[in-house]
């Protein structure tokens, strides 16, 4: 555990050699504490439904670690996935919004030198692993570096995702390509129909996309790394254009100025020249650390810190910018904040490019920094699924025809045969009077059904399953609604 700030003075320092404007605070003290280590470049971060982080390390490892015990499951080890010299391996995660009820895992990696996929993974809740992998869009065009990227749930329940140009400039100013874009799609895969072009893209323009994330009134924000100069953060508007290569950063000369008007092209949030390496982003805004409220946390590989992007109420500019760990801990890959205020980091000093002599021993690691004079509330399981998830689902095996949770109010799960894929489902009232009928449902993943109840009003009731080969369960169900 590491003291990092205490006591600060209020006010800020320009540091004129590093770029860096230092913010000081009064009421904040912060440590640094060590939740996870000996991982290899863990990339991604997620927060579970089962409050626990998940993680995807550049090796195609996933991981779901408890933060409060610190112990760490390795849920998945991606096969066939390529690493370069550089910056290829796996890039990118998404757990589907309706997981677990809808469990699948949702990844980007490179298989080969040129290409990289987007996989959907089937996990399985009884055998706690996953059990299938789907490729919905096999073969963007990649390289041994800027292949992004990131996937997200936007407000409005699609799948958003940034791409690299893939080492070919053009391809960010080519409808045709999908490289050097934020695509927008339904969690199969498909295009929006309100997306601008008819197809995946959402904006273009963009050079290599490193962080992706939607503050709390719904917009979107995006980092990526500039050439040699003009690093950006973006606020990303659908069918805009970001200006990469013809435009690099703010359009600041004479020919940019121009150019910028022929492509209607959008100057950056914030900017940094010479490149710093800007990488994984999360919106803040949260009493835990009352001075961050309203910002983006940004984590940086070149200059080895997390900086904080403050914004003004409308969330269109950057006010002032501060910054924590300077040199304290390597290169920093990724940021996540909980629901309850909680931040964690990643360090990336075991990337064969980028490693440096700040890398311990116990790298690569998750850290999280903890203001030690704020109480974190315990976060409440998001539905009644999840209760299940955390207590019973991934401890002891459970019985076919099992029915949870009870009492329920939007729907039930029950375990079933995993040879099972179809079934009919019906519920009666307790006068045997049927609520609802012959309904089939496809199981949402091997022996796991789930049946919605919204039509349902509070009460006790039979519902009975049916499967084609004319095995049946019945249980009761208790509905209660709020």
């Amino acid at each position: 555990m590491k003291t990092l700030m205490k006591g600060w003075m209020t006010g800020c320092i320009a540091c004129m050699a590093c770029g860096l404007t230092y913010g000081t605070w009064a009421q904040t003290t912060l440590q640094v504490e060590v939740l996870a280590e000996d991982m290899t470049v863990p990339w991604d971060l997620v927060w579970g439904p089962d409050n626990h982080v998940w993680c995807m390390e550049k090796t195609g490892r996933i991981t779901r670690t408890n933060p409060d015990t610190k112990v760490v499951e390795e849920v998945h080890a991606l096969s066939g996935v390529y690493q370069s010299w550089d910056n290829s391996g796996a890039h990118a995660m998404a757990l589907h919004p309706d997981f677990p009820r809808t469990p699948f895992i949702y990844v980007h990696y490179a298989y080969g030198e040129w290409r990289s996929r987007l996989s959907r993974l089937r996990y399985s809740i009884p055998q706690r692993r996953v059990v299938d992998e789907e490729i919905l869009i096999p073969d963007f065009r990649g390289n041994s570096s800027h292949n992004g990227s990131r996937l997200l749930e936007g407000p409005d329940g699609h799948l958003y995702m940034a791409m690299g140009d893939a080492y070919s400039k053009m391809n960010a100013q080519n409808l045709e390509s999908l490289s050097g874009k934020i695509l927008r799609m339904d969690w199969d895969g498909n295009p929006i129909l309100d997306n601008p072009y008819g197809n995946l893209i959402y904006s273009w323009g963009h050079r290599n996309p490193q962080g992706l994330v939607f503050s709390d009134d719904g917009q979107l924000y995006a980092s990526e790394h500039g050439p040699a100069t003009d690093d950006e953060v973006n606020l990303i508007q659908k069918g805009a254009n970001y200006g990469w290569p013809l435009i690099e950063g703010p359009c600041d000369s004479p020919m940019e100025e121009a150019m910028c008007d022929s492509l209607d092209a959008r100057d950056p949030l914030a900017f940094w020249s010479p490149t710093q390496a800007p990488c994984g982003m999360d919106f803040f805004d949260h009493p835990s650390i009352p001075e961050w409220e309203n910002s983006l946390l940004l984590t940086f590989l070149k200059k080895q810190h997390l900086r904080i992007l403050h914004l003004d109420e409308t969330g269109t500019e950057v006010t002032h910018e501060d910054s924590v760990l300077y040199n304290e801990y390597g290169r920093l890959r990724d940021v996540l904040v909980a629901p309850n205020g909680r931040v964690f980091v990643t360090t990336s000093n075991q990337e064969i490019n980028g490693w440096n002599y700040l890398a311990a021993e116990e790298d690569d690691r998750i850290l999280e920094l903890v203001n030690i004079d704020f109480a974190y509330d315990a976060l409440e399981p998001v539905n009644d699924l999840n209760e299940v998830f955390l207590t019973q689902l991934l401890e002891t095996p459970q019985a076919v025809g099992k029915v949870f949770p009870q009492p329920a109010r939007d729907g039930v799960s029950v375990f079933l045969p995993e040879t099972v894929e179809e079934v009919d489902v019906y519920v009666y009232d307790m006068s045997g009077r049927m609520v609802m009928g012959a309904e089939p449902h496809a199981l949402h993943g091997p022996g796991l059904l789930y049946v919605r109840l919204e039509a349902v009003q509070t009460g006790l009731y039979v519902m009975e399953v049916r499967a084609e080969n004319g095995e049946r369960w019945t249980s009761t169900v208790l509905v209660e609604r709020d």
